[in-house]
């Protein structure tokens, strides 16, 4: 949404699938299998422990929308620590009658509860889904409490079980998918050979939404796995009914919630009643308030951001129902803020006798082109303030040229309405004199006539 965003009206059963395939797993198995088969197979009890951060409540909460955060695990069991591969935040808002899903990109850098600085998806293998909800509560100021966690080694039976799926594969995309063939998936599968559109079976649709290396990154990432679920939901809306217990029933496998069974199906319901369903897209960071990905520190490559400004555009987008415009950003707040990173950086490598080409070959030289990259932001604001700086100029000249105008016309109205006032006057005088005249006259003529004898 530099504001990257997608928005369009789609069926209501195609929206049931579209806002995840686990909560379709979750609305689908109570259904089918009923309470107990949800409780045993999909549902976990909250902890004991409160993992929310005891400052809840300073985060903003809207009565109407409800928010779910979607963990995409690439752990080969839903019971393994590892790193989230994707991080969504489904929102189901009733007051606008519209859903919206925000992708949270995985390299962000954030301050993970009791770790420090980590990569955002490194909560999820610290301390599971609590950790990561209090780590992205504390972060951008938003409260969460309910997650579903979809393990990705199930897509694989998932879309086999569909029929496959039909993906546009770009020509510099298929080295890296068939380099993950087999290496991240269940299953060997034959390679892709050729660019275009074509059906790819479970195995080359894993690896085609898992390549991060091509293209714009961990952002194109993320629209590719948008484009896999879409494709996914597409043809769960085609096949034959009969077929949906035994995805359910495979779905089931690789899906953990702790949202209780009798409120998924109520989510559901209120998706249902949606008069026309609307489905909008967020990425976080945006693109404008945040780095290249780029080595930082000891921490590998992450992606730098203002915290403060996502933070706002995020809690606008659920809460306000805003969409993010570039010209709102304050870029000299941002460059405030990666000077900071910048000093904070430097002063860290030194205290730890760090050398950023011992963590990263490439670090030096891409630090210089972020710093490269910073110089030219504060190019553009020093020339988007000089900009608007003229532009007031010109305004306030505008207004005193339409304020001298006004006066001008105001005074010739004046003058107008005195000229007519005096001009009038003249004519009543005039008026009066020649009544005046011709009385005089007739007292004239009357006295001169001769008297009656």
């Amino acid at each position: 949404m530099n504001g990257k965003k997608d928005k369009k009206s789609i069926s209501k059963k195609k929206m049931a699938i579209i806002i995840s395939l686990s909560v379709l797993a979750i609305i689908i198995a109570t259904v089918l299998f009923g309470y107990q088969y949800f409780k045993s197979k999909i549902y976990v009890p909250p902890s004991d422990t409160n993992s929310i951060s005891t400052e809840e409540n300073k985060y903003k909460e809207v009565e109407g929308i409800t928010n779910v955060l979607l963990i995409g695990s690439d752990g080969r069991t839903l019971d393994e620590l590892s790193r989230s591969d994707s991080i969504m935040i489904a929102t189901l808002d009733n007051n606008n009658k519209e859903v919206k899903l925000t992708s949270i990109q995985r390299d962000t850098l954030v301050d993970v509860p009791e770790y420090g600085e980590q990569k955002i998806n490194a909560a999820f293998a610290l301390g599971g889904a609590e950790l990561l909800m209090e780590t992205i509560s504390d972060a951008f100021e938003i409260k969460l409490d309910k997650y579903v966690i979809v393990n990705f080694w199930g897509f694989e039976s998932i879309i086999d079980a569909i029929g496959g799926i039909e993906i546009d594969i770009k020509d510099y995309e298929i080295e890296n998918v068939n380099e993950y063939i087999g290496d991240s998936t269940e299953t060997k599968s034959e390679p892709i050979t050729k660019p275009g559109l074509q059906k790819l079976n479970g195995a080359q649709a894993l690896s085609y939404s898992r390549i991060r290396s091509v293209g714009n990154g961990s952002y194109e990432r993320s629209e590719r796995q948008s484009r896999v679920l879409n494709e996914v939901a597409e043809n769960l809306v085609k096949i034959n009914p009969l077929k949906y217990p035994g995805i359910a029933d495979k779905l089931s496998e690789h899906v953990k919630t702790n949202i209780e069974p009798l409120m998924a199906l109520n989510y559901g319901y209120t998706i249902y009643k949606f008069p026309e369903l609307k489905f909008e897209q967020l990425q976080i960071p945006q693109v404008e308030l945040s780095s290249e990905e780029n080595g930082y520190k000891d921490k590998g490559w992450v992606i730098l951001i203002d915290k403060e400004q996502n933070a706002k555009v995020l809690n606008d987008f659920i809460f306000e129902n805003k969409l993010p415009n570039a010209e709102d950003y304050d870029l000299i707040a941002r460059e405030n803020v990666f000077a900071k990173y910048r000093s904070d950086e430097k002063r860290y490598n030194s205290l730890y006798g760090i050398k950023p080409e011992e963590y990263l070959d490439t670090g030096k030289k891409l630090n210089d082109k972020d710093i490269q990259r910073t110089n030219t932001v504060d190019k553009a604001a020093e020339a988007e303030t000089a900009k608007k700086e003229e532009a007031r100029k010109i305004a306030e000249a505008e207004a005193a040229r339409k304020e001298e105008a006004r006066r001008a016309e105001e005074a010739a109205t004046r003058k107008a309405a005195e000229d007519a006032a005096a001009k009038k006057a003249a004519e009543d005088a005039a008026t009066r004199k020649a009544a005046e005249d011709a009385a005089a006259k007739k007292a004239a003529e009357e006295a001169a006539k001769p008297k009656p004898q």
